[in-house]
């Protein structure tokens, strides 16, 4: 690019205008850009929202610029969106761009392939129902250079049909999405400050991780065994490295599963893995036996022939404790993980795999130092004897209470009917955002729980607050009406939902004051003061 020119006549603009019939996928092209248009699905339910990825292939050596910064001289690439009323652009995410250098003008964009990603949301207002079709208009504008720029345009229209039918996402939106994730701008990247506090959170919210009664009898145990055990400071070390090593390969897994399923255009969170039964009756089978361990009845097995040829028996087996605490762990949400989890929505590999370990290196904190000192935990317990053996035994009733739990969660997965009656027994409503929408429209107050029966936080906030009669009768008295979107089993539509509230874990409260038709988010752990919170909301 020797020399750069621009050419704003109205002759430079080029326009193609498509009305043909939506099938997923739309395409446009010049002699220098080609737009690709895609959609996830081919077909919407009523409340759902529309995804929408474009492709710029950039032809014959042309190049366009950033939607953020074209640099010291040119005009952005932009996309206008026609919404209907009720719909509006919740997020829009642009590929990295590239520096464009030349006679000490600096620019900033792309040279062979583009993308955006964006999401519309239908808000509280939607109208669209089954049978009706969602009308999308989305201009594009940009300069295409080379050794002169000339201003570019194209018009796509999206109509996308409405069916209360679930439509499933198209293999090429799975493949373009593969293609697009890598290149995209994080909508986390705002400032390094908040990247930094979600960091701290995802830290924290391990640290608290430990302390949930899905895994806290277990470790405590394994804590008392530790302080009473023989010290040797090189095995403590080895013992403690292993266990941080399972905790971090087995949250390596699993952000990776989630990972790899987001890019198929899945939907989902922390926990997805209790949504299926086969791996909840694995989870019942372990906690039985080690219900049966703690009870004496049977001994905890030795992994020490096996790790023999590598490493000891003993630093093997703290692998293994690492690994299967996170399994174990994994029906519980701790404070501040449900918002750091939420953070990785939509993040590229840069900010995704940070957070989770640092979610992962909290979780393995307490248990690590439990194993480099010893001798601390030692001076705070008293001498062994009895107690210990009655300790077990106690700490045997929750896991057994866990087992019992764990076949209730099964029961409800297999049997939907009791979902149903679950909810034609109490003053709440089953999950719908086409009834949702209606009564925020008509600015009345609304409450939505989002949970599920492998959620133990969940259950607590139920059992505390959410379903006593003091708090039934505040609702009834402030004509709130009350939601419980049960994630007990995967569903598309509150895994959609969640994501419109930016988190991809439970639990998660919304309330709708009634007022503005705006919503806050309730805190993770309710106490009965949230009615206070919720009164001055009104």
């Amino acid at each position: 690019m020797n020399k750069i020119k621009f050419l704003f006549a109205a002759v430079g603009f080029i326009l193609t205008a498509v009305s043909s019939v939506y099938a997923g996928e739309l395409s446009q092209s010049t002699e220098k850009v080609k737009v690709d248009l895609i959609t996830r699905t081919e077909s919407l339910q009523p409340g759902e929202s529309l995804d929408v990825i474009a492709k710029f292939t950039l032809q014959n050596g042309w190049h366009i610029l950033s939607p953020k910064d074209p640099g010291d001289i040119g005009l952005p690439t932009v996309a206008k969106f026609n919404l209907p009323k009720g719909y509006r652009l919740r997020k829009i995410i642009w590929s990295l761009d590239e520096k464009f250098a030349a006679d000490d003008i600096v620019q900033y964009g792309y040279s062979k392939t583009a993308y955006f990603q964006a999401k519309i949301k239908p808000n509280r207002l939607a109208k669209l129902n089954d049978g009706d079709t969602l009308n999308v208009g989305i201009d594009l504008e940009w300069l295409a250079c080379k050794e002169e720029c000339v201003p570019e345009q194209m018009h796509f229209d999206l109509d996308v049909p409405i069916r209360n039918l679930d439509a499933e996402t198209t293999q090429l939106w799975k493949k373009m999405r593969q293609n697009a994730e890598l290149s995209f701008f994080s909508k986390a990247m705002v400032n390094d400050f908040n990247f930094v506090l979600v960091l701290l959170m995802a830290f924290a919210g391990g640290i608290i991780l430990n302390f949930m009664p899905c895994i806290f009898p277990i470790l405590t145990i394994k804590v008392i065994s530790l302080a009473h055990n023989a010290y040797h400071k090189k095995i403590s070390r080895a013992k403690a490295g292993m266990y941080v090593l399972g905790v971090f390969c087995c949250f390596m897994i699993v952000a990776t599963i989630l990972y790899i399923l987001r890019l198929q255009g899945d939907e989902i969170g922390w926990g997805f893995q209790l949504q299926s039964p086969i791996f909840v009756g694995v989870m019942i089978l372990i906690f039985f036996l080690i219900f049966l361990m703690l009870m004496d009845v049977l001994v905890a097995p030795s992994f020490s022939r096996f790790a023999r040829l590598t490493v000891k028996g003993a630093i093997w087996n703290s692998f293994l404790t690492g690994f299967l605490s996170v399994l174990i762990a994994s029906p519980c949400t701790a404070p501040f993980m449900g918002i750091a989890i939420g953070y990785t929505l939509s993040s590229p590999i840069y900010i995704y795999y940070p957070i989770f370990i640092s979610l992962s290196l909290g979780y393995a904190v307490p248990f690590a130092l439990a194993e480099l000192f010893p001798k601390a935990i030692r001076k705070v317990l008293p001498k062994p004897g009895r107690w210990m053996d009655i300790l077990k035994k106690i700490f045997a009733i929750p896991v057994f209470l866990t087992c019992v739990w764990l076949g209730w969660i099964l029961y409800n997965q297999l049997n939907h009917h009791a979902l149903i009656e679950e909810f034609q027994s109490n003053n709440w409503q089953e999950y719908d955002a086409v009834k949702i929408s209606k009564l925020v429209a008509e600015n009345k107050p609304v409450l939505i729980d989002f949970t599920a029966k492998w959620c133990v936080t969940c259950l607590v906030n139920k059992r505390m607050v959410l379903d006593t009669d003091e708090f039934q009768k505040y609702a009834k008295e402030k004509g709130i009406t009350l939601f419980r979107a049960d994630w007990t089993n995967r569903d598309e539509k509150i895994s959609s939902a969640l994501e419109f509230y930016g988190r991809n874990s439970i639990p998660l409260y919304v309330f709708y004051n009634g007022k503005n038709q705006e919503y806050v988010i309730l805190p993770q752990l309710l106490t009965k003061s949230v009615m206070q919170q919720m009164e001055k909301e009104l």
